[in-house]
């Protein structure tokens, strides 16, 4: 997930967020993870993979049992 482009984020690496309830199941609504990527969606394909819009972020989200998912920008909340 590295990147050298700057990344304006809402949410910083190491960050702790919670998955919104709305959330699809597969990105665990409801739990606690911690930011440990961002990339920015630069790709037809990706996008229409993560039902998303060119530019909208992806966060890799790292869980308690080390499990890690990537989770659109739109379904993470601060705790």
């Amino acid at each position: 997930m590295a990147s050298d482009k700057i990344l304006d984020s809402n949410f910083n690496w190491g960050d702790t967020v919670r998955i919104k309830s709305n959330a699809p199941k597969r990105y665990k609504p409801g739990s606690l993870g911690s930011i440990c990527g961002i990339r920015i969606i630069d790709s037809v394909e990706v996008a229409k993979h993560f039902d998303q819009l060119l530019n909208s972020k992806l966060y890799l989200i790292e869980f308690g049992d080390g499990h890690a998912l990537e989770i659109p920008q739109s379904f993470l909340t601060t705790i």
